[in-house]
């Protein structure tokens, strides 16, 4: 009698994602793939939540443009300000580059 060699319980990151990516497409239940793979049912379920978590994260972060992967509401605010900052100095340099020499030729105007 001939038996099959029991698959390996280390999977690579992408056997995972296809694991996965056949249970969500409904090709087989959980515990067929945990069972096919040589892995207990709650740790399909993990690979399953920690997929759809990570997609769920993706879309969000791709609806606030600008957002730097783990930054916080108040780490954003301060550097979109720190941008607005870094814009009105610029600006402000500009202006008076433009009255210093507006008053380098104030005596060339006829009064």
């Amino acid at each position: 009698m001939s038996r099959t060699p029991k698959p390996s319980t280390r999977l690579s990151a992408e056997q995972k994602i296809q694991v996965v990516m056949a249970v969500l497409a409904g090709e087989v239940s959980m515990s067929e793939a945990a069972r096919r793979h040589g892995v207990a049912q709650p740790t399909v379920v993990k690979w399953r939540t920690l997929f759809v978590e990570g997609g769920r994260r993706a879309v969000l972060e791709e609806r606030l443009p600008g957002r730097v992967t783990g930054e916080s509401t108040a780490e954003r605010r301060m550097r979109i300000e720190n941008e607005q900052l870094k814009l009105a100095l610029a600006e402000a340099t500009v202006q008076l580059r433009i009255w210093q020499k507006g008053a380098e030729h104030i005596r060339e105007v006829p009064s």
